[in-house]
């Protein structure tokens, strides 16, 4: 299951782990347990689980004219999305993505699965075909 990969390192220090590996790293006022990990245009929100691993939150966003945008299938095409807003994806800024989002899963120590390293997932998936089709 994502996210929840036994052989995760132990918390520690996680926070130096990122800065380390050049990431900017900010904890969340709301939230203790909840740190927010950036690199060039890209953004994860990692939370401590009750074991105190640190895991990731959510999908990483890549940041389009200043919004948090998560990667969008449509299908044809895959987009960036942030509330109702789209935006096509570039080669170069997806291949960003996938990249941050192996760095940040190294960091952490979580494996990698492979549909993930062709960077085939993505935050939501809308297939504008299979709209108004009939259910059998």
């Amino acid at each position: 299951m994502k996210g929840t990969d036994p052989k995760a390192k132990p918390a520690g220090d996680v926070r130096g782990r990122f800065i380390e590996s050049g990431f900017e790293v900010a904890e969340l006022e709301s939230d203790r347990q909840t740190l927010e990990v950036k690199k060039g245009n890209c953004t994860r929100v990692l939370r401590r689980n009750a074991q105190g691993a640190w895991l990731p939150a959510g999908p990483p966003y890549f940041l389009v004219r200043g919004l948090k945008c998560e990667l969008e299938d449509r299908g044809y095409q895959k987009f960036w999305y942030s509330d109702g807003k789209r935006f096509p994806v570039r080669q170069a800024d997806l291949k960003t993505l996938h990249g941050f989002d192996e760095e940040v899963r190294a960091v952490l120590g979580l494996r990698s699965l492979y549909n993930e390293s062709l960077g085939s997932t993505c935050a939501r998936t809308v297939y504008d075909r299979l709209s108004g089709r009939p259910d059998r």
